[in-house]
Parts: C-alpha cells; sequence; structure tokens
C-alpha cells in the first residue's frame, strides 16, 4: 500500500521536480540557483491549485462566520449527548458537516506531497554533495554557521521560519486568531523537522515560503493578475535573452514562448472564452458525457504509456534482460511500477484538478485528453523511429540520432494537427459521442494488449533459469612476464590532466607510487566524446575524428573496431599474448559485442566491469544497494513518454540522454564501485609467468562514473561526503577529482605489487585519458581577443603519464605538445619496428612537429550521432573544427580550422 501511494501520488511530482532541477541546471550550471529554480517553478504550478485552495477556505471562512452565533447559543443551553444531537440538526439544516473544516488546511495539503517529492530527490542527488552555495558550505549537510562551543546552530532553518511566519501574518491580516495560530504553529514544526535536514532541501523550503511572501504580497495589490502577469513577463524575457547568450538560441525559444503567451493571457483567456461559448459548447453543457471523455481518454493515456509500452518493450527484449534483478525476479514487478507511475501522472493528478477546477477547465481538459491519447497512439505506433538497440536500464546503446529527419518530423507533425482538427471538428458537429466511443475502444484494447503482453512475459519469465551467484573467488585473468617485456596501456575514462599536479599535493604518498613515470601536461585530446576521443587512442592518427569523418568506404562501426584491435592484432603477431579489457563501445555495443574479433582468436578479450563488485562489497563490508532495478523504476515511464512523444520532441524528452544519466548518489556509488573494483583486483588478477611478453590494454571509467572517497583507505564512501584533501583545494568537493585520486591511489597499490614481483622495470606503462573534463580551471580561458571557443578546453586537456622499461627517480614533467593518438606510437616503440596499421597501410610512429600540427584537428562538436553501419562520419558542424600547437595553455595557439562540407579549405 504505501509503494502504490508513493508511485501514483508522490512519483510523479518527484519527475517533475527531477526535471525542473535538470533544466535549471542546463541553463545555470549552479546547483543553489538550480534548487531556486525548482521552488519558482513549484510554486507557478501550484498557484492555480493556491487559488482554488483560497476560495475554498474564504468560504469556509464565511461558513463559520455564520454559524458561529448558532452554536454559540446550542453550546450555552445544551451539553452531553443532547448538544451533539442539536449541533448535527443544525448542521443539516445549514448544508454543513464538520469534515468541511479541513477546507481551511486545504494549501498545507497541497504542499505537503510536493514537499515529500522534493525531499526525497534532493535527499539522493548527487549534484549537492559537497557544494556550496555562498555561505552554505554544503548543500548535503546543516549550514552549522555559527557554533558556540560544539554546539552548531543552523541559521537557514532559522530564517526559513521567520519568513515563514512574516508571509503568515501577512496574508492572515484580519482572520480569526485561530487560523492565525494554526500558521504559525505549522512554521514551527517545519523549522524543527527541518532543523537538522540538508541545508539544499532547507533553502527549497525557504525559497518556497520567500514566493509565498511575494504571493502573498500581489494578493493584497490593487490588482494584483495585471502585476503578477507584468512581472513574470519581464522574468521570462529576461531568462530568455540570458539562454540566448549562454547557451543555443533555439534552447531560449520556449521561454520566449510562455512570455509570449503570459503577456497575452487576457487575448487567450478571452479566445478560450469564445471557444467555450462556441466550437466547446457541446463538451460544455453535457457535463456526463465530458467527464466520461476526459475519465476515458486520461485512464487510456496513462494504460498506454505506462502498460503497453513497457510491457511491449519487455516482452520483446532478450530473455532474462528485465528477469532477476537485484530482488525482483519477476519482470512484471517492474511493469507493474511502470503503471502506477503512469497512473499517477496522467489519470491520478489530473483527475485532482478536473475535480478541484469549475466549468471551463473541465472542458478543456476533456477536449485535451481526448486529443492527447490519439495522438499519443499515433507518435507510438506509426512513427516508432529507429532507435537502435536498448539496455535494460532503458539506455540507447547504438548511438543512433534521435532527431528525426527533416520529412519525418513534419510527417508526424501533420497527422498530429491533422487529429486536433478532426477532433475540433466533430465537436463543432456535435458527434462527441464519437470521442467516447473512440476512447472506449482504445481504453479496451490497451487492457486486453497489457494482458496478453503480461501474460507472454510471464510465460517467458518461467523458462529464464534463476542465474547463479556472481563469482565469489578471484581467477587470474591476463599474464605479465618476468622474462620478457610487458606494455600496459590503461584508460582512465574523462580523467583530465590538470587534476594530476593537485593529486600530488592532496596525497604525497602519490609520488612513491609513480616513480620513474613522466607527466605530459600539455596533452590534447582531439574530441571531447569518448566517441571520438578513444579511436585515436587505441588506433593512433588514423582514428582521429577528422580521419573517422574520412575514409568513406569503411563504416563507422567498422572503423572504430579496427582502432580497438589494432595494437592487440600488432603486438600477437609479434610474439606477445595481447588482453583487451572492457573496450569502449566494441562494436558500437551491437549485440554480440566482441563478434568483431571472430577469427582474432591471439587477442583475448575480456568483460571485468561489474563481475566482481559483490565480491569487493563482501571484502570491503560495504552494502550494496538495489541499483540496477532503481533505475528500471525511474527510466521505464520515461521510455513510455519518449514513445508517445512526438518525433520532434523526442530528443528533448531524451535530451543529452538525461533520463539514464545519474542523479543519485547510491546510483552513483554503485557505478563508481563498478569500475573501481576492477582497479582493486588488478594485483588478484595479474598471474606471474616467465614465457612471452604481455600486451594488456584496459578501459575503466573509474573517473567517469565517479563518487565521494575516504580519506582513510581511498575507497568509496556512500551518503556522506568526506574530506580528502590536506589543502583548501578548488577542486576539493568534486567527486570527479575524488575518483581521479582513487583510481591513481589503487593503480598504484597495483604498481607497488609489480615491483615487489620484481616486474615493475620490464613492464611499460601508459595512463591515459580519451578526454578531459570540465571543472573552470583557471589556466583555460574560453575567449580572448577575437577568439571565442564553442567549448571550454578543459575537455580536452586528458592526463598522460609514461613509464618507460627499467624507468624510476622522482615523476618527471615534460612539457612537449602532445595529443592522445600518440599512445599507439609510444606503446609500440623500439619494440616493433615501422609497425605498419594493416587496415590503411600507414606507419605508426612518433611524429615529428610538423607532422603532428598537420595532424592535430580537434572536434568541438557533439558527435555522439552516428548511423553506425554507414560512414556519413560524426555530425560535426564545419565550425566546429578548431586546432592547436605548442602549448594549449595559451589560447593564442588554437585556431579555427576552415572547413567546407566536411572537407579543409586553404
Amino acid at each position: 500500500m504505501a509503494d502504490l501511494f508513493y508511485y501514483i501520488i508522490i512519483y510523479p511530482l518527484h519527475m517533475i521536480i527531477e526535471l525542473a532541477y535538470r533544466i535549471c541546471y542546463e541553463l545555470f550550471h549552479c546547483a543553489g540557483l538550480s534548487i531556486i529554480g525548482v521552488s519558482f517553478a513549484v510554486t507557478l504550478l501550484c498557484l492555480p491549485l493556491y487559488d482554488i485552495a483560497e476560495k475554498w477556505q474564504k468560504i469556509e471562512r464565511d461558513t463559520q462566520k455564520r454559524l458561529k452565533p448558532g452554536i454559540a447559543r446550542i453550546k450555552a443551553c445544551f451539553k452531553g449527548d443532547e448538544q451533539y444531537m442539536i449541533l448535527s440538526t443544525f448542521y443539516k439544516q445549514n448544508h454543513y458537516h464538520p469534515l468541511m473544516s479541513l477546507r481551511s488546511s486545504i494549501s498545507l495539503l497541497i504542499q505537503i506531497p510536493f514537499f515529500m517529492a522534493a525531499y526525497i530527490f534532493l535527499s539522493r542527488s548527487i549534484d549537492l554533495i559537497g557544494y556550496d552555495f555562498y555561505f552554505i558550505r554544503d548543500f548535503s549537510k546543516p549550514d552549522a554557521l555559527f557554533k558556540v562551543g560544539s554546539f552548531s546552530i543552523n541559521l537557514l532553518p532559522i530564517l526559513m521560519t521567520i519568513i515563514n511566519i512574516v508571509a503568515g501574518a501577512i496574508y492572515t491580516k484580519g482572520f480569526p486568531i485561530k487560523e492565525k495560530l494554526q500558521i504559525y504553529l505549522m512554521a514551527l514544526v517545519f523549522m524543527i523537522i527541518l532543523y537538522n535536514s540538508p541545508s539544499g532541501m532547507v533553502l527549497y523550503w525557504t525559497m518556497n515560503n520567500v514566493f509565498s511572501l511575494i504571493k502573498n504580497f500581489f494578493y493584497k495589490l490593487k490588482n494584483p493578475l495585471r502585476v503578477f502577469r507584468y512581472t513574470m513577463f519581464f522574468i521570462l524575457s529576461g531568462m530568455g535573452f540570458f539562454v540566448l547568450f549562454k547557451m543555443k538560441a533555439y534552447h531560449s525559444l520556449p521561454i520566449f514562448f510562455t512570455a509570449f503567451i503570459t503577456f497575452f493571457m487576457p487575448k487567450i483567456i478571452q479566445f478560450a472564452n469564445y471557444l467555450l461559448n462556441t466550437i466547446f459548447s457541446p463538451v460544455k453543457d453535457n457535463k456526463s458525457l465530458s467527464f466520461s471523455i476526459f475519465f476515458i481518454s486520461a485512464l487510456a493515456a496513462a494504460l498506454l504509456s505506462g502498460l503497453v509500452i513497457p510491457s511491449l518493450l519487455v516482452k520483446s527484449s532478450t530473455a532474462g534482460d528485465f528477469a532477476y534483478i537485484d530482488s525482483y525476479a519477476n519482470p512484471l514487478f517492474f511493469i507493474k511500477v511502470s503503471l502506477f507511475q503512469s497512473l499517477g501522472l496522467f489519470f491520478f493528478w489530473p483527475l485532482i484538478i478536473y475535480f478541484l477546477f469549475d466549468k471551463k477547465i473541465k472542458t478543456f481538459l476533456a477536449i485535451f485528453f481526448s486529443v492527447f491519447l490519439l495522438n499519443s497512439v499515433v507518435n507510438a505506433f506509426c512513427f516508432q523511429g529507429d532507435y537502435g538497440n536498448i539496455s535494460a536500464d532503458l539506455v540507447f546503446t547504438e548511438h543512433k540520432e534521435i532527431k528525426p529527419t527533416f520529412l519525418m518530423a513534419n510527417l508526424n507533425n501533420i497527422s498530429n494537427l491533422f487529429i486536433i482538427t478532426l477532433v475540433l471538428i466533430i465537436i463543432w458537429k456535435k458527434r462527441i459521442s464519437i470521442l467516447q466511443s473512440l476512447s472506449s475502444i482504445l481504453l479496451i484494447s490497451f487492457i486486453t494488449c497489457g494482458i496478453i503482453n503480461a501474460v507472454k512475459i510471464n510465460q517467458d519469465f518461467s523458462k529464464v533459469p534463476e542465474p547463479s551467484m556472481q563469482l565469489s573467488s578471484i581467477k587470474k585473468q591476463f599474464k605479465l612476464s618476468k622474462k620478457n617485456k610487458n606494455v600496459i596501456v590503461i584508460m582512465l575514462d574523462k580523467a583530465p590532466g590538470y587534476f594530476f599536479t593537485p593529486a600530488l599535493t592532496s596525497v604525497p604518498s602519490l609520488k612513491d607510487f609513480y616513480q620513474g613515470f613522466t607527466f605530459y601536461p600539455n596533452t590534447a585530446s582531439l574530441g571531447s566524446w569518448t566517441i571520438q576521443g578513444a579511436p585515436g587512442l587505441y588506433g593512433g592518427y588514423d582514428y582521429t575524428p577528422w580521419e573517422m569523418n574520412h575514409r568513406r568506404e569503411v563504416s563507422m562501426k567498422d572503423k572504430h573496431n579496427q582502432s580497438l584491435t589494432l595494437l592487440p592484432e600488432l603486438f600477437a603477431q609479434n610474439g606477445f599474448n595481447s588482453y583487451l579489457i572492457d573496450p569502449p563501445y566494441p562494436n558500437y555495443d551491437e549485440k554480440p559485442v566482441f563478434s568483431f574479433l571472430n577469427g582474432k582468436e591471439d587477442i583475448t578479450a575480456l568483460e571485468l566491469t561489474g563481475n566482481y563488485s559483490d565480491l569487493w562489497y563482501e571484502n570491503n563490508d560495504y552494502e550494496k544497494r538495489p541499483i540496477k532495478s532503481q533505475r528500471i523504476i525511474r527510466n521505464l515511464i520515461w521510455f513510455g513518454i519518449f514513445k508517445i512523444s512526438p518525433m520532434a520532441f523526442r530528443s528533448i524528452v531524451h535530451y543529452k540522454d538525461w533520463w539514464s544519466n545519474t542523479v543519485n548518489i547510491v546510483e552513483s556509488t554503485s557505478d563508481f564501485i563498478d569500475r573501481l573494483s576492477v582497479l582493486d583486483f588488478l594485483p588478484e588478477f595479474t598471474e606471474i609467468t616467465e614465457d612471452k611478453g604481455n600486451f594488456i590494454f584496459i578501459d575503466n571509467e573509474t573517473t567517469h562514473n565517479p563518487g565521494y572517497i575516504s580519506a582513510k583507505n581511498f575507497r568509496p564512501i556512500a551518503d556522506t561526503f568526506s574530506e580528502v584533501l590536506t589543502n583548501n583545494h578548488p577542486f576539493t568537493h568534486d567527486p570527479g577529482y575524488h575518483a581521479f585520486i582513487a583510481a591513481l591511489e589503487i593503480l598504484g597499490e597495483w604498481f607497488h605489487f609489480l615491483k615487489e614481483e620484481n616486474l615493475y622495470d620490464d613492464t611499460r606503462i601508459i595512463i591515459v585519458s580519451d578526454h578531459g573534463s570540465y571543472q573552470n580551471w583557471p589556466d583555460f580561458k574560453v575567449t580572448e581577443g577575437k577568439l571565442k571557443l564553442s567549448r571550454n578546453r578543459e575537455w580536452f586537456n586528458p592526463l598522460l603519464l609514461v613509464k618507460d622499461f627499467n624507468s624510476n627517480g622522482k615523476i618527471k614533467v615534460d612539457n612537449t605538445f602532445m595529443t592522445n593518438a600518440d599512445v599507439p606510437a609510444i606503446a609500440l616503440n623500439k619494440l616493433i619496428e615501422k609497425a605498419i596499421n594493416p587496415y590503411t597501410g600507414n606507419e605508426i610512429k612518433i611524429l615529428d612537429k610538423t607532422e603532428k600540427e598537420k595532424m592535430t584537428k580537434i572536434s568541438f562538436g557533439e558527435a555522439n550521432k552516428v548511423l553506425a553501419n554507414k560512414n556519413n562520419g560524426f555530425i560535426i558542424n564545419d565550425d566546429d573544427w578548431y586546432t592547436v600547437k605548442d602549448n594549449i595553455f595559451d589560447i593564442n595557439n588554437w585556431s579555427k580550422l576552415k572547413v567546407e562540407n566536411g572537407e579543409l579549405i586553404k
């Protein structure tokens, strides 16, 4: 029953709050402003509800005032049961029931579910851990601004309460003392509840009270609606211009559109009233039919997005993909949860709104949901789109374009407009029973389809064997030789080079682990996404983003696979054991992912990420959380919304993969451990031999899926922030910096193991990243003079550390200009003379300065959109190509390339 309450009532509000937070964070890149934005958005959404609540409260106050003399006389003259009987009769005569007194608390009842949803979201958000905002030092903790001895005083809850009391005093001016005391008492109750709560949550509720104070101020004005309308117009216009100049122009269009609607709201209302009195009058005047259309359409829409689409997805998936996830065996559990969430979002809350508002709003709701239902059916089944494979946690794995072609988008839009026109004609012709019949047919069809799918899913589930337990012991995975040369390349995804020097200051013991290494701070990546940066790192300059855009006779997928196999194949052909461990996007994630290695039996491919996590949890006495199931619960409803949306809007619903991106501290820590556990078990994975040499290429995403670490052992912590640094460095609160230190520390422990086993001197080690990260590092500027870069340069400074054979001594720093596409040549240097790329015929060698400048073409584009089996290249605008030479930290060394239709022009 608790789950039913949560998923139907609270979770839809949680989705709205999360969406509002993500939009604000995309605009401002500031957790504090995002929380304020969420509070503002929730206040705006609730304004119509508050208006209804105010009307009900006024009715209750007037009723109480009218009944008060009669009640007083009865209480003065009668006692006991006789008083009760006469009071009951008196209430009936006046059409009143004591339960109606709850109307005076309706505004509080509106706030409670929003408060619960906000508390759940903000208390779990990874964005808030360790982040400061003015005097708030850490959003995940109470503000503790003052201390008296060992006792901390939290200022924000006190400020929140004062604002709440002031807002209440303005609102209740002239009200009975009973209502005033109720509001003041609730203010104190919230102070007690939130006093030791995370300051992020308290800031949200404080801003709610600030906006409530402003709302109450507006209510006292002579013409509050006009003042509010103009105020909102100027606020939204200001936001629109802010977004217009700070981000891409099309991001500002929804804001300007909302400002336009706000400004012309009286005209819009006038037009709406005209429609109600003309075209929509058949719906407005038939109360029972209007409710029937709304009820059936809303329920059918909920079943479509929460039952039919998810069940079709699960039914069509590979057997077992959704079975035995964490503690949930049967996939029908996830269908049930998705159905509850959709019922809350598309049925329960609209039903509440329907009953709260007047006939006009009810009419529009009935018409809206009939149109919404019909368009959702067309979008979901006639314009499905081809987005490739999708994983069990609802992530598209083939990186196909979400944005539709111009033709498909317009066909979809024309179809939607046709349905809207058809519905309007049906209403105009007073044939609204047709809408009722259509909605009823769809409702019955969805129920039938859902039942059939559920039966099929259950039958398929009965054939899925219960999986064996995760690996309970560690077996050797790769070899290192004591008598021959070993080469290890470790790609730490998204590890920025500019983190390395601060890390040595934060954790001085790293200097001992990395003896013999040379650090190349002046290193550039040729793309800022893994799908761009990794091919060059694996395969060299034949696989940079620029070169991947060419050689058009070869598909993008095949070129990517070539880059992954290049070094392992060359080393294998020259007598080495070759290992390819967790490579990025193998086969562009088309299953089976290692099919591109068919016929290459001399390369050992290993998938280690996540396979030893349970053992890591056990060894480290660390509680494992039900992460994968939580992701499915979160993402399945979003997939349903994605499918019922018009094709042109799906890229917005799926903007930057946002629904699959982790925002939850528990989810983030689980991802972190899945990756970090591989590094932690490297000594146990290592088999020491005396036979031939070995080449090992490891991709690890510990630094890409970060989490916070303990200062004691550099291992993850789950729910609280712990300082890892010994100084007040600006990266102290960044989980990426914590993960960077954790990865270096744990790798350093492996290197110490190699030293103890006399393997270190005979091993060449390269630690490199596919690209950097964005942390607003002061050594990088976005603009200077006439050059304005479209992306922060921090993204293009990957980590590069190299330890050669028999190299020892203190860490050296070499400021030679490098790129991560130099890695294959460094790995092969003096081991395989004149190595030739078998796919291109080009020699893999250390480039001189002139050659490197020629090959350094850097993509600033978001090239995560490709057609895997074709060669259309990455989708990169001609204006997004840059180059750099000599010193990446000097912006004067950066320049834009002149490119036209994907080709360099002189």
